[in-house]
């Protein structure tokens, strides 16, 4: 369901706005988006009303009528949770790295930092946004490495992530709806329950937190590109399949050389399991906790190292896994 501007003339406006029950049976994205309602531009502008409209203009009646209408809509947007689009721009990629074979991919929480939306700046409540001018620049969501063996590699997958378009599942901040006032600017805060980035061409995730399953293909966002881009040979085919266990434990040798630090650090025993999902490239596009040590130092301890790993490239699309941690 969709919110649109109210202006004065409420009277004109009687269309009811429900938000959708949230639902995340397997805990993904798309069941976050399926659960939440959408909210577009024109949408997005009518969120801005109802925040700000003051519904003191015109005779008694239509006053009443305003308050009544924004005071609905302002209910209904407190309990909801919503699907909005990434503003352009908030997906980035760095160039190629040579020394370290990997390009730098960063998401920040844009929803309108470039443009206000009836004079809102939109972005993550995570961290308040600086500003260069009139734009507003806002903390970053997510940010990996993506690895590549050669620049060829790099620039062609470079190319066909140019188009990529990113969504998040929001909800307003608690404080004032997320309502502040940061260097002359009016920002509205939101709290960004998950994210997904997208390659329109074939529907690929390029990343995604929770899990997110590809969406459909649109050919006509592709254009030439898929002829200009693609390499004679495929640069996957020498990669393995997957990762062995051996395999894993090497990678997370420093997440359980960690673990022993944090036990030295505070001392509490305990067993843990972390859950990754990892993408082929090798980043994680989800992680969890779980046993003994969640929502603890110790447990935020392990957190931080954990996050911190990359994997090697391999075949597979995505892969998932357990990992035990037990100090004492």
């Amino acid at each position: 369901m969709r919110i649109r501007g109210c202006a004065l003339a409420v009277a004109t406006v009687a269309v009811a706005f429900v938000s959708t029950p949230t639902a995340h049976a397997d805990g993904s994205f798309d069941e976050l988006a399926r659960g939440a309602g959408r909210l577009d531009g024109a949408d997005l502008a009518g969120v801005a009303w109802a925040l700000s409209a003051a519904c003191d203009q015109g005779d008694g009646m239509s006053q009443r009528l305003c308050r009544t209408v924004r005071d609905h809509r302002l209910t209904t947007l407190r309990a909801g949770t919503w699907l909005v689009d990434a503003e352009p721009g908030a997906f980035t990629i760095s160039p190629w790295d040579p020394d370290a074979k990997a390009m730098l991919l960063n998401l920040t929480g844009c929803v309108a930092c470039a443009k206000p939306v009836g004079g809102l700046y939109i972005v993550s409540a995570k961290a308040p946004p600086s500003w260069t001018g009139d734009v507003a620049t806002a903390v970053g969501v997510h940010q990996a490495a993506r690895s590549f063996p050669n620049q060829g590699a790099a620039d062609r997958w470079r190319a066909q992530a140019a188009t990529a378009r990113g969504q998040f599942v929001i909800k307003l901040a608690a404080a004032q709806d997320g309502l502040a006032a940061t260097d002359g600017h009016r920002v509205l805060a939101v709290d960004i329950l998950g994210f997904r980035v997208w390659q329109p061409c074939d529907g690929a995730i390029v990343c995604a937190s929770p899990k997110a399953d590809a969406l459909p293909a649109e050919p006509a966002a592709c254009g030439q590109l898929v002829a200009e881009v693609a390499p004679e040979t495929d640069p996957s085919a020498a990669l393995p399949a997957t990762l062995s266990p051996d395999d894993l434990k090497t990678v997370l040798k420093p997440v359980t050389a960690a673990a022993r630090a944090c036990f030295d650090d505070y001392g509490v025993p305990g067993k843990a399991k972390l859950v990754y999902t990892v993408s082929g490239a090798g980043t994680i596009t989800a992680y969890e906790q779980t046993g003994d040590f969640v929502d603890t130092p110790t447990g935020r301890c392990i957190d931080k190292a954990a996050k911190a790993v990359t994997f090697p490239a391999v075949q597979k699309a995505s892969f998932t896994f357990t990992y035990p941690i037990n100090v004492q």
